[in-house]
């Protein structure tokens, strides 16, 4: 039996010595970079919205996680502006979200050109209004002066068109929608029919490359407030790729609705015009297309024009952070995670008691803490708990994380809040959170500010500075999680003390600002903006403070406050995982369900590691000889180089076959 098990240790390391030779080599004779892959829900964002009787201050809520990493984070102030007859409004396409993510100016001195750049190029136009509202831009359109504001999540859909320009016909996407409604709407309702009828005349396009995932990104939803009323607004291409379908419910003044990628709507009734609206062709395409029936059904937005299998397949992508968010703010339905279909989701939730923008703020904070799909628990979060999983290529592998509402690789999140007890410019705040939600501070920005803070509207995801928020928050977030257990603690304590602390001061501001607006506006306007701008600047002072706090207090591991070098080892059950007890001479761990299931074409092989060449310290059982180690090792690497430079020169990455006699055998061509 010793024999069998060293013969099948030797056997696991010459594949595994062999594939990784003939990988090293082929990137040595080929390309020399390591291989990137696309990641499909690189931008799939989280949106949550109140009604006015569901939040505790009678104020409108709705949210935006954007979920992008390649994003260009910067914010900025557009201003108000007056145009002649005869004027056209450009419309750009939105396909690049990274730095720069716009440069022209008909969007104000923020987006002017730099050294180097250019301006962006229109892919068409429309007839301008005389005067546009000032609003705050950022990804999206994101609140204007009159208190509208807009969150967003992309959503698959069965219909997918492309603009013009690029093979297609369609004008707007849903980014340039949202601009045009802030430009032009003082109310929600306002701003969905605009959206809409826009959509309908010009053409609506959505993801349009690459084509394998066009149909996950194919729909939108936006959620649109204003002091009085909540709307979730869905959208898609319709079949001839020159026009749209949309619907849109309002969220019940004493709910909260949540949209996790994938639509909500269902039952769209226009007989209650106060509730619904729609496109002239929502039933009609429906019907067309085969995918409602009236004679056997209602009609359902959601079972239409969605994608269901795909629900089915990835409903703990979507389903378990709705089921999240309304088990936090409604523990009494006791939803379940485990939901079959968004079907089985409700639309809107009452919540046990009203919520706050602060509630929501910890909402968009969550990981799923206390639940069975906590994020800190496990091997998978390391030693000391981190909560945040790498997104790429998974070597073959079939299988996925929890998909938690706060990730490493938002460019920033908002929460939104709408007031109608107080003038426009002092009842909207727009809460910012540069980064990642579970490590960011959400600074208030009120509607009629007119100017963010500088170090809100600097920095790019190629060149760190510290003249940047979005690289304040950013970098604290990086450092957390070597240590993630520890520093968290600390950057949550920061965190309820900065956010506090405005709040007590934003209390004598908002009373000052809202008596002074009575008599003279520009001075409340005055006394807003300098608030906003000040506190956002000294928000980040002290956030560069606490990284360097941070840095030398758990460098190199150690705890060095109060005194430096203390030491903090490991948890147990984490050095049990990884096999300190056992010989630390040869602990090469690899997975037998990949290399030896898939090679030796065994299905019933489980996934459990092995531990090379002794399964246990002092074990003589499964002991290869070092010498027959050893020369094995070397004639294996010799064959490997030998053959993985010949292979290399023609192929330029090595990929694990998801099937297949031989996992290495299939080379995916340069």
């Amino acid at each position: 039996l010793g024999h069998i098990q060293a013969m099948k240790s030797l056997l696991l390391l010459v594949l595994v010595a062999s594939a990784s030779a003939l990988e090293v080599i082929s990137h040595v004779g080929g390309n020399s970079d390591l291989p990137v892959y696309e990641n499909d829900n690189s931008d799939h964002c989280t949106t949550i919205t109140a009604g006015r009787k569901a939040t505790k201050d009678g104020s409108t809520i709705t949210t935006h996680t954007n979920d992008c990493h390649q994003c260009d984070s910067r914010i900025f102030r557009v201003p108000a502006q007056d145009y002649k007859e005869g004027d056209i409004r450009p419309v750009y396409m939105s396909e690049n979200m990274e730095y720069p993510r716009y440069v022209g100016s008909s969007r104000g001195p923020g987006y002017l050109p730099q050294e180097g750049q250019k301006e962006d190029i229109p892919i068409g136009s429309i007839p301008q209004v005389n005067h546009t509202y000032a609003y705050f831009d950022g990804s999206y359109g994101v609140m204007n002066e009159h208190q509208v504001a807009i969150g967003e999540s992309t959503c698959s859909a069965k219909i997918w068109a492309k603009p013009l320009g690029h093979g297609g016909r369609a004008l707007f996407d849903v980014i340039e929608l949202s601009r045009i409604a802030l430009e032009r709407a003082r109310t929600a309702r306002e701003a969905i029919q605009l959206m809409g009828s826009l959509a309908e005349k010009y053409g609506y396009y959505s993801q349009w490359e690459p084509a394998a995932f066009v149909r996950e990104e194919a729909g939108e939803t936006l959620t649109v407030i204003d002091p009085n009323e909540a709307w979730i607004f869905n959208i898609l291409a319709d079949p001839t790729g020159t026009s749209a379908i949309w619907a849109a419910k309002r969220v019940p003044d004493d709910e909260v609705a949540v949209t996790a990628n994938f639509f909500t709507i269902d039952e769209v009734d226009l007989s209650k015009p106060e509730y619904y609206m729609a496109s002239p062709n929502v039933f009609s395409v429906a019907q067309e297309k085969g995918w409602w029936d009236p004679a056997k059904e209602r009609f359902s937005f959601v079972k239409a024009y969605s994608p269901l299998e795909e629900d089915a397949r990835d409903k703990d992508y979507w389903i378990v952070r709705m089921w999240r968010v309304f088990d936090i703010i409604a523990p009494s339905l006791k939803l379940s995670p485990d939901s079959p279909s968004v079907l089985e989701m409700p639309f809107s939730v009452k919540p046990d008691t009203p919520v706050t923008a602060q509630d929501i703020m910890r909402i968009n904070r969550d990981v799923y803490e206390g639940t069975e799909y906590d994020l800190t628990k496990g091997p998978s979060a390391g030693p000391f708990g981190s909560p945040l999983r790498m997104d790429g290529y998974t070597w073959g592998l079939k299988g996925e994380w929890a998909r938690a509402i706060s990730l490493m690789r938002t460019a920033y999140s908002t929460v939104l809040q709408a007031r109608n007890w107080l003038p426009d410019p002092v009842g909207g705040i727009f809460w910012l959170g540069q980064d990642a939600p579970h490590s960011t501070v959400y600074v208030p920005f009120y509607a009629g500010s007119d100017d963010i803070s500088p170090s809100y509207r600097t920095g790019s995801l190629h060149k760190f500075t510290r003249e940047s928020a979005w690289w304040a928050f950013d970098f604290v977030s990086n450092w957390a999680e070597y240590k993630w257990s520890y520093m968290m603690k600390e950057i949550r304590a920061k965190q309820a003390e900065l956010e506090a602390q405005q709040l007590k001061e934003m209390v004598d501001i908002e009373a000052r600002a809202a008596e002074m607006y009575k008599r003279h506006p520009e001075k409340a306007i005055k006394l807003v903006t300098d608030f906003s701008v000040n506190n956002a600047e000294k928000i980040v002072k002290t956030w560069w403070e606490l990284a360097d706090y941070l840095i030398a207090k758990y460098n190199d591991g150690y705890v060095n406050f109060p005194k430096v070098g203390g030491t903090t080892g490991y948890p147990a059950w984490w050095l049990k995982s990884v096999g300190y007890d056992m010989d630390p001479r040869y602990k090469v761990t690899v997975s037998t369900e990949l290399v030896l299931g898939a090679s030796l074409g065994n299905s019933t092989v489980n996934s459990t590691s092995v531990v090379l060449p002794s399964l246990a310290a002092g074990s003589s059982s499964g002991t290869v000889h070092v010498s027959t180690f050893v020369i094995s090792g070397l004639l294996i690497a010799v064959v490997g180089l030998v053959v993985g430079f010949f292979a290399g020169r023609s192929r330029r990455s090595v990929a694990v076959a998801s099937n297949g006699s031989n996992p290495y055998e299939q080379l995916n061509q340069a």
